[in-house]
């Protein structure tokens, strides 16, 4: 059965698997850049809280297993089963997908703009019976309008699920991301320094969500160990980082296992080629976030996050203005805006995602759309699908960081051009 939580997400430490006899002239990071953010000493450095909202902060949170846990809790809670239909955006991860089809209800795909929003005049003259929900997400992080979405939800009684899994930190239309919807889910592991974890809110539960069941011991170990370990091999663990990789090296070879595991498995969200079907009360998926990542989602010091954040965004949009190939679709950042990822439109994604992924680039695309997405004229889903990278600009990347991933970026590009 495909698994439904796809893991941790970060690299390996080097790039092993491309061999130069296989790609001669390709170019390489040395050490593989994370995607996500790493546990270390920096997490607890600067202002502990932003300028910007965080949906963390809601009294109301419940804290999930995942963001895609959270999806499934929302629609539980809704009693969505089979028979109901929910409207779900055309560009998406195949987690998000999952918990409607996994409850036995039908996904309903809607078309976006060009910004990333859903076309409400076409939405409007379809066939909405049925439908108990929509889900609308605020893609890269970049915040999208909620009130009328909000307008058109409560008007036709539908169940607005707020998406906020790239948009943890932020406002729009002069309220905080996550208090649009009657659900609004996020992940933690996109911002915060764990491997796992992700929330709920709701303007009201209709049923006792808030007792979920509790993680075992050894569970909740497992987390912290392995945040911990990525941490020290990427060297975010200053003065202690040789000991405890070395450490958790020994151990490995003790048990007869390879060290690299699935700590650096694709980050939740990536692509995947079957769709997942979890038992919907699987109490492997049902039940709360870790310890560990919940005193990390209070803990970690926020300003850092998203000044970082928004830095390293800034910075790649001048890095890669002239790139060829290549265009940059948004870039401006909108006030408050905490990113996820840096969004870059490629112009011949098929010559040039494998070869970035190979030489250690820290990025990812949706590109494996859930099976029955209709083609809508002037939809951007599925252009976005294959074009759009999301390159990584968290908090725990450098300036160096971004220099050295965009100039192998750009002798990537450069060289598909000069073939071309």
């Amino acid at each position: 059965m495909p698994q439904l939580y796809r893991g941790r997400g970060y690299l390996p430490q080097r790039c092993a698997s491309t061999r130069p006899e296989q790609m001669p002239t390709m170019p390489s990071l040395t050490v593989a850049l994370p995607r996500l953010p790493l546990f270390g000493w920096a997490s607890f450095t600067g202002p502990k809280r932003s300028r910007t909202p965080c949906i963390v902060d809601r009294s109301d949170i419940v804290f999930t297993r995942s963001g895609q846990a959270a999806i499934g809790l929302a629609l539980r809670d809704l009693a969505v089963g089979p028979g109901d239909r929910v409207l779900v955006p055309t560009y998406h991860c195949p987690t998000m997908i999952a918990p409607v089809a996994a409850l036995g209800a039908q996904p309903l795909f809607f078309p976006l703009d060009g910004a990333g929003a859903p076309r409400i005049e076409v939405i409007a003259d379809i066939d909405l019976s049925g439908v108990r929900a929509m889900i609308v997400a605020h893609y890269f992080g970049l915040p999208q309008p909620m009130a009328h979405i909000r307008r058109f939800c409560d008007a036709r009684g539908i169940a607005l699920i707020e998406d906020c899994a790239h948009a943890i930190f932020g406002a729009t239309d002069g309220r905080p991301v996550g208090s649009w919807g009657h659900y609004a889910i996020a992940s933690l592991p996109k911002f915060f320094p764990t491997t796992e974890g992700g929330c709920l809110v709701a303007e009201a539960f209709r049923s006792p969500i808030t007792n979920l069941p509790r993680r075992g011991a050894a569970d909740e170990l497992r987390v912290i160990a392995n945040s911990i370990e990525i941490g020290a091999r990427h060297r975010a663990l200053h003065g202690v980082n040789r000991l405890v990789a070395g450490g958790f090296a020994l151990v490995e070879r003790i048990r007869g296992k390879s060290s690299r595991g699935d700590a650096h498995a694709d980050p939740e969200g990536s692509p995947q080629r079957s769709p997942p079907s979890p038992s919907p009360t699987s109490s492997t998926l049902w039940c709360r976030a870790s310890a560990w990542s919940r005193f990390i989602a209070g803990a970690a010091h926020r300003e850092r996050i998203f000044s970082n954040r928004r830095r390293n965004y800034r910075h790649l949009c001048a890095l890669l203005a002239d790139v060829p190939g290549t265009r940059i679709p948004w870039p401006k950042l909108p006030e408050l805006a905490t990113p996820y990822v840096f969004p870059l439109w490629v112009d011949e994604p098929a010559k040039t995602y494998q070869r970035a992924r190979r030489a250690g680039v820290p990025l990812f695309r949706w590109d494996d759309a859930w099976p029955g997405v209709p083609v809508i004229e002037g939809d951007c889903g599925p252009q976005w699908a294959n074009h759009i990278f999301q390159l990584g600009c968290h908090q725990d990347l450098g300036v160096d960081d971004l220099e050295v991933m965009t100039d192998t970026l750009r002798r990537i590009f450069s060289s598909e051009t000069l073939q071309g």
